[in-house]
């Protein structure tokens, strides 16, 4: 379960501290054709699509937050197109030359209901398609675990506070995280945001096998968006590159 519904102003603030646009553009824009299309599961507030849309990529979005989405469409992006909807239900006739997942996006989804959004991706692909995914594995949980935390992320005139517990379902295999959002906007009132989500637990072979299961092969795994390689100690996220078997493809 996740409840990501606050605005979208204040999680770009947040991600900023966290993610390196600039790499994952460069990498994303690798991995599919000059001007070809793009999907982004699990957009939120479609940073990554408004860059890839200034390139020349025409882009699609799908993001369960209606307040990423209404943000997201606020804030445009020449060939961007995007949906408020799940990304395990998303349906369309249309093919891409590169679908991806990125931040934790497919840590959210239950262990039951990965398999399905791989092979309903696989369909979404063009033949010559490339699907990339980034998850958090194993012991990004497992070192990162505090039952309780405090962070600031600010602009000039926005300061968020977020205020976090998590709890562990060890039968699950599910870290739940409780946030309280603490935000003092540019005219200094104070507003509160309650925010949540679970997240699996996943490694690499089990992601491994079950794209191999939906019909994908793996080729390429990298430590991040640079392009590095992954660490031995399985720390940090793990990003794969996958393309569709030949019989898949057909």
């Amino acid at each position: 379960m996740t409840s990501f519904e606050f605005p979208g102003e204040y999680y770009e603030i947040m991600r900023r501290d966290f993610r390196h646009l600039d790499a994952e553009t460069e990498f994303l824009a690798s991995c599919a054709p000059p001007g070809g299309r793009v999907l982004d599961l699990g957009s939120g507030t479609g940073t990554n699509l408004r860059r890839l849309g200034e390139l020349g990529y025409s882009c699609v979005g799908v993001d369960q937050s209606a307040s990423f989405v209404e943000y997201a469409r606020r804030a445009g992006g020449k060939g961007v197109e995007y949906v408020h909807g799940r990304a395990e239900e998303f349906g369309t006739n249309r093919r891409f030359d590169l679908v991806y997942s990125l931040f934790m996006t497919l840590n959210y989804l239950p262990h039951d209901q990965l398999r399905t959004l791989l092979e309903t991706t696989r369909h979404h692909l063009a033949p010559e398609g490339r699907l990339v995914l980034e998850f958090g594995h194993l012991l990004n949980f497992v070192e990162s675990y505090q039952q309780h935390t405090i962070a600031h992320h600010r602009t000039d005139d926005v300061l968020i506070t977020r205020l976090t517990r998590q709890s562990v379902n060890p039968h699950a295999a599910t870290w739940r995280n409780e946030e309280t959002l603490l935000v003092r906007g540019a005219d200094g009132r104070v507003a509160m945001y309650d925010n949540f989500f679970d997240q699996s637990v996943l490694t690499g072979p089990e992601v491994r096998g079950l794209l191999t299961a939906a019909g994908f092969t793996v080729t390429a795994e990298y430590g991040g968006f640079r392009a590095e390689p992954a660490p031995g100690h399985g720390r940090g996220p793990l990003v794969i590159i996958a393309a569709p078997t030949a019989e898949a493809a057909v």
